[in-house]
Parts: structure tokens; sequence; C-alpha cells
């Protein structure tokens, strides 16, 4: 199964199967990223019916830890963990995402309090009609390592 997931996710995420969620790093800066992820029968958290919605906010995290790897992994931050600490206005227009769909989730940070808070403005949306599936805003703590 590993071959379903990006070689790079893996570098600056701490997630592994099953619950590394996202498939594939389509960007990452210093304030932003995107990333992919198959909807079928393999995917976490599958049913018959697609996979839950609720499941796009662990999309969402995954996703925005990419840009807490990429700034640790360029120096920009020191070495921390990441904690969803919650989510302001999760919609999503489905209840669930459907069995052979892709999914685009994109991330970017709202703002940074000092090291220890950050916000994500977060979307999803299906890759082939680029409608919007569901939107949120996160609120992460990071714990330093040191």
């Amino acid at each position: 199964m590993s071959q379903r997931f990006d070689h790079e996710i893996k570098q600056l995420i701490p997630h592994r199967e099953p619950m590394l969620l996202i498939n594939e790093l389509l960007e990452v800066s210093q304030q932003s990223s995107e990333s992919r992820v198959f909807i079928d029968v393999d995917t976490p958290f599958a049913t018959e019916l697609g996979v839950p919605a609720w499941i796009g906010l662990e999309y969402m995290g995954q996703t925005a830890a990419l840009i807490a790897g990429y700034q640790q992994r360029e120096g920009l931050c020191r070495p921390h963990l990441g904690f969803l600490m919650g989510s302001r206005r999760y919609q999503s227009d489905a209840a669930y995402f459907v069995l052979g769909h892709t999914l685009r989730v994109r991330c970017e940070q709202a703002a940074l309090v000092g090291e220890s808070l950050a916000t994500f403005n977060c979307t999803i949306c299906d890759e082939i009609t680029g409608e919007q599936m569901a939107n949120a805003l996160l609120s992460v703590y990071r714990r330093p390592l040191d």
C-alpha cells in the first residue's frame, strides 16, 4: 500500500499508514500547501457510500502539517509537534466523499501567534470539477520538542 503515498509527504510529516490519509504532495511553501487524496476502496474509512465528509478535517490537518514540515526542513522554525486544537465553521456540501473521486486539499497559514499557535484556512475541492466540497479554519498548537 505504500506506493499510494508520495515519498516527500513521509519526509515532511510523521503520519504513517494506516493513518496517513493524503496521497500526493502537489505544492508546499512557508505559507501554503496542497495535497491530493484518492477516494477509493483502499482509502482508510471508506464505506460503500464513500468516505464520511468529517474525515476531511484530517485531510486538512495533514495538509496543514506539510507547511510545518517544510518550515522545519528549511530551518524557519524549531522542531515541534502539532496538535489540532479545533476547527471553526467546518462546512461540507455532502455527507460523503464519493468513491472514484480525487480531492485537492489546500491550506493557507492565516496567522501564527508566537511559535505556539497557528491557524489555517483550508478547502477541499473535487479535482475534476473544481467544485468546493468542504472548508474550515483550523487551529493548531505547536509544542516545541526541546
